[in-house]
C-alpha cells in the first residue's frame, strides 16, 4: 500500500480554496467536536423529532429512526478525513472525481443547498425571536415578525464579519450554554410528559413510515452537511489521526441532535400537530415556564446565528470552487437577495414553514446523496491510499464524463420516484408514493455505477 500524500507544491496562501500551508495545519480533532456540535444544536432539532413522529411511528420506532438518521453524519466524518488529507475544501477535492469543469454541476447544487439552508436559518431565527417576544409578553403580529427578521438578519451579518476564529470561539460557549439548557428542558419535559399517551402511539409501517422518516432526517443532517466536512478539517494537524477526526465529527453532531429529537418526540404528546403548526418554535416556547423559555429561546437565537455563519462561509467557498469570483460585498448582496426573498415568501405569503422545508430537503437531498456516494467511495477506495495530486485539484482537467454521468444517473433515478412538492416523478407510485425513499435510490444507483467505473479511475 502506498503512503497517502498530497503532491508537494510551493506553499500557497491559505485563503479561499487554496491548499492550507503545512505550517498552518495546527488544529486538533477535539476542536471539530465543538464545530459540529454548535452546527447541530439549534432548536430545529426539536422540530425534527416531531417530524419523525408525524410519519405515524411509535415512540420506539421514532427514537430508532432519529438515531439511524443521525448516523448519516458518518458521511461528514469521511469528508472531514478527506479534508485533512487533501488540505482544501470539500468541493475543491470533488474536482478529482468530476474534473474541474465537470465539478461545476454538482457544486452548483451544493451551493443551492447552502442557500436554501441560509433561508431556513433566517426563517428559523426569525420564528425563534417571535417566540422570544411572545415569552416576554409581546403578542405576535406581522410587524413583530418583520422586526424579528430584520434583527436576526442584522445579527448574522455582524457576527459573520468577526472572522472564523472568533465565530469558532463563540460556538464553544454557545454549545456549552445551549447544551446545558437543552438538558434541563429535556429533563423538564420527561418529568411533565404524558407517558401513557407517548407509549400508546401505534406502530407504523417500517417501509412506508420508518424508512422515509430516516431519509428526511438524513437529508437534513448528514447529507446536507457532507459537502462542508473538509472545509473545517483542512487545517488539521498532520498528526491528527483520521479515526479521531471521524469520531469527533460524528459525536459532535450526534449528541445534540439525538437529545433534541428526543425532546421533540416527547413534545408531540402535548402538541400532536407540532410538525404542521405555522410556528412550531412558538408552540414549544409556550409549553415551558417563562423563567425557562426566555433564556432558552435567547440561547437558541445565538446558536442559529452561528449555524447561519457556517452555511454562509461554505457557500462562499462553493462559489470559488465553481470559478465564480465576486467581491465580498457583491457575494453578500447576492446571498442576501436570494435568502431574504425566500424568507419573505415563507413568513408572509405561504405561512407554512415545514412543508416547503421538507420539500427542499428532499429535492436537494436527491442530488447531494448521489454526489456523496461518488465522493466517499472515491476517497475510501482510491484517495485514502493515493492522496490528492495538485494538478488534479487545480489544473485544467476539463470534464470527466464517466463520474459525471454516474452522478446524473443517480440523481435522476431518485427524482423519477420522488414527489418533491414542486417536481413529481412519474414513477412515484406504490411504495414510493408520498415518501422520500428516492434518496436511497439516488445514493445506491450512483454508488453501484461508480463502483463499476472505479477500475478505470486509478490513474487519476
Amino acid at each position: 500500500m502506498s503512503h497517502p500524500k498530497t503532491e508537494i507544491m510551493p506553499e500557497p496562501s491559505s485563503s479561499g480554496i487554496d491548499l492550507i500551508p503545512s505550517h498552518e495545519q495546527t488544529k486538533q480533532p477535539g476542536e471539530l467536536f465543538f464545530v459540529w456540535c454548535a452546527a447541530n444544536i439549534g432548536i430545529l432539532g426539536i422540530v425534527y423529532g416531531a417530524v419523525v413522529v408525524s410519519f405515524g411511528l411509535s415512540f420506539w420506532q421514532s427514537l430508532l429512526a432519529a438515531v439511524v438518521g443521525v448516523a448519516s453524519f458518518s458521511m461528514v466524518g469521511l469528508t472531514s478525513m478527506a479534508g485533512k488529507l487533501g488540505r482544501t475544501t470539500t468541493l475543491t477535492l470533488s474536482r478529482v472525481c468530476f474534473g474541474k469543469r465537470g465539478n461545476i454541476a454538482p457544486t452548483a447544487f451544493c451551493w443551492i443547498n447552502l442557500m436554501g439552508w441560509e433561508a431556513v436559518n433566517l426563517v428559523t431565527g426569525t420564528l425563534t425571536l417571535v417566540a422570544l417576544f411572545s415569552a416576554l409578553g409581546i403578542t405576535g403580529s406581522h410587524w413583530i415578525t418583520a422586526l424579528s427578521l430584520l434583527l436576526f438578519g442584522g445579527l448574522t451579518m455582524v457576527v459573520s464579519m468577526l472572522g472564523q476564529n472568533t465565530v469558532l470561539l463563540m460556538q464553544k460557549w454557545i454549545t456549552r450554554t445551549f447544551g446545558v439548557m437543552t438538558l434541563f428542558v429535556v429533563l423538564y419535559l420527561m418529568a411533565n410528559a404524558n407517558w401513557t399517551v407517548i407509549m400508546a402511539l401505534p406502530s407504523g409501517d417500517w417501509l412506508t413510515g420508518f424508512l422515509p422518516a430516516v431519509s428526511v432526517i438524513a437529508a437534513g443532517t448528514g447529507i446536507s452537511w457532507a459537502i462542508a466536512g473538509a472545509d473545517y478539517s483542512r487545517d488539521q494537524s498532520e498528526h491528527s489521526r483520521p479515526s479521531a477526526i471521524f469520531s469527533a465529527v460524528v459525536a459532535g453532531a450526534a449528541l445534540p441532535l439525538t437529545l433534541l429529537m428526543f425532546a421533540g418526540i416527547l413534545l408531540t404528546a402535548q402538541i400532536p400537530d407540532l410538525a404542521s403548526t405555522e410556528n412550531p418554535i412558538a408552540a414549544i416556547g409556550k409549553l415551558l415556564p417563562t423563567w425557562m423559555a426566555i433564556p432558552y429561546l435567547a440561547a437558541a437565537v445565538a446558536g442559529i446565528v452561528t449555524i447561519a455563519v457556517l452555511s454562509l462561509y461554505s457557500a462562499s467557498l462553493n462559489l470559488l470552487s465553481m470559478g465564480v469570483k465576486l467581491r465580498p460585498s457583491h457575494a453578500v448582496m447576492l446571498d442576501a437577495i436570494l435568502v431574504v426573498g425566500v424568507a419573505l415568501y415563507v413568513l408572509f405569503v405561504s405561512g407554512d414553514f415545514l412543508g416547503p422545508f421538507i420539500a427542499f430537503l428532499i429535492f436537494c437531498g436527491l442530488f447531494l446523496a448521489a454526489w456523496a456516494a461518488i465522493f466517499i467511495l472515491d476517497y475510501v477506495v482510491l484517495r485514502r491510499h493515493q492522496g490528492y495530486e495538485y494538478q488534479a485539484l487545480y489544473g485544467d482537467t476539463g470534464v470527466r464524463k464517466g463520474p459525471l454521468l454516474c452522478w446524473l444517473a443517480g440523481s435522476l433515478s431518485g427524482l423519477m420516484v420522488t414527489k418533491t412538492g414542486f417536481i413529481d416523478g412519474p414513477l412515484a407510485l406504490g411504495v414510493f408514493a408520498d415518501s422520500s425513499l428516492g434518496l436511497f435510490v439516488s445514493f445506491a444507483v450512483s454508488l453501484v455505477l461508480y463502483a463499476l467505473l472505479l477500475p478505470s479511475q486509478r490513474s487519476y
